[in-house]
């Protein structure tokens, strides 16, 4: 597995001062989340190419998601969500980034009642969506979502209902550690469905929290078993990256060493040299 950084760690500062951090921390990948400054402009993208290949490092794309809704009741604003991810899938390829993460929609409280016409309406963006990222060869990392009322996304059940029947090479699933922890208390449980959606799980977002809110706490500080977790991802032989969704550079790096550790203990216990979770 290969280790991310994300760049909402550094939100709201400028990507040039975001970036000269990361690259300092020697992360194998960054994360680019096209929010505010780090949208990925033809000058963002410029700097990032130029940066890539100095550090050698990979890039994966996170859409924009703060202000957008592909589920929305108002065609004007799933059309905005819909060329907003658009123009993060393009700048995925300008930059040879091959996972674009995306967030399901949301159930706006005024059209609470109306869930299966959201539904169709998050099917019919998502299906705009994947085709663009199939002319460019892009994967679409769909994201698990935290348990949260209103939100799309938050189980298995309801990632498939959205998908439906799109099926297609590049669509997959964006694993969030810590959102299926406030979901079920127990994200390892997820790996294996979520590895049957789609293409199966093709990028992972790591942070810990105490089950109850999406925290973003280092790993370690909250009460997920990650030993189990990465055991999981383990056994479907996932090879992607792991990026770390921290709140500060230094939690980011102290989760990168602790997950190091626990990958090269499970590699041990399924050895049988080791026997014990960490």
């Amino acid at each position: 597995m290969k280790f991310g950084v994300s760049s909402l760690v550094f939100l709201p500062e400028t990507l040039q001062s975001s970036i000269e951090k990361v690259a300092e921390n020697k992360f194998d990948c960054w994360e680019i989340v096209c929010e505010g400054s780090h949208q990925l402009t033809p000058k963002n993208i410029k700097y990032l190419m130029e940066l890539k290949n100095r550090y050698e490092v990979e890039i994966v794309v996170h859409a924009p998601f703060s202000d957008l809704n592909p589920a929305s009741m108002n065609a004007k604003v799933r059309q905005l969500t819909t060329d907003c991810i658009i123009e993060a899938i393009e700048g995925a390829f300008e930059l040879d980034a091959n996972v674009v993460t995306v967030h399901p929609g949301y159930i706006p409280p005024l059209w609470s009642s109306y869930v299966e016409e959201l539904l169709d309406n998050n099917f019919s963006t998502l299906n705009d969506i994947v085709e663009v990222a199939e002319d460019y060869e892009v994967m679409i990392g769909l994201e698990n979502m935290p348990n949260y009322m209103g939100v799309l996304g938050i189980t298995p059940e309801s990632l498939k209902e959205i998908i439906k029947d799109i099926d297609s090479k590049y669509l997959g699933i964006t694993f969030d550690i810590g959102h299926a922890n406030t979901a079920c208390g127990n994200p390892s449980k997820y790996v294996k469905e979520l590895n049957k959606i789609g293409q199966g799980i093709v990028h992972v977002h790591c942070h810990d929290n105490s089950g109850n809110d999406d925290e973003h706490l280092a790993v370690g500080e909250g009460n997920i078993d990650f030993f189990s977790v990465f055991g999981e991802l383990k056994n479907i032989d996932y090879e992607g990256v792991i990026s770390f969704e921290s709140k500060n550079i230094r939690d980011a790096v102290k989760s990168r060493e602790i997950v190091k550790e626990l990958i090269f203990n499970i590699e041990l216990d399924k050895k049988g040299i080791l026997n014990i979770k960490i």
